[in-house]
């Protein structure tokens, strides 16, 4: 958007300091927009990283795991996979992302992470309770 806006004040003013002055400031744009892009997707990797950590755990579990500790597990896992997939799918749509579509795709990525942090945090307690369960 606030690109649309620079490129605006350029076709209305047209003196070559003005133009060098947009430009700036659309290089300004583009580098915060970088600089969101990588703080982001660093926070979704991070997460998608935990989540197969504990994946890794529930699926060495499984296979020795009690009857009621093994339904847990695999409503967990499932759980878990599904809040993995919303992960890479943000990270898919951050890293196809375009300028003008960056502030949604942003709101959206937070709002993934977000919502997937609070569900590790709730079936983190009921998974290390299964884990425990298990010799």
């Amino acid at each position: 958007m606030i690109v649309v806006a620079c490129s605006a004040i350029v076709f209305y003013q047209c003196s070559p300091s003005s133009k060098k002055e947009v430009d700036q400031a659309q290089d300004e744009v583009k580098k915060d927009i970088n600089k969101d892009k990588e703080e982001i997707t660093k926070n979704l990797q991070a997460l998608r990283d935990d989540i197969n950590g504990r994946l890794d755990k529930i699926t060495a579990k499984l296979e020795t795991a009690k009857a009621d500790s093994k339904a847990q597990l695999e409503e967990a896992k499932e759980n878990l996979t599904r809040q993995r997939d919303r992960v890479e799918k943000s990270l898919d749509e951050i890293d196809k992302a375009s300028e003008t579509a960056w502030d949604d795709i942003q709101q959206r990525a937070r709002n993934t992470a977000d919502d997937a942090k609070i569900e590790v945090q709730r079936w983190g307690e009921k998974i290390d309770a299964a884990l425990k369960d298990n010799p």
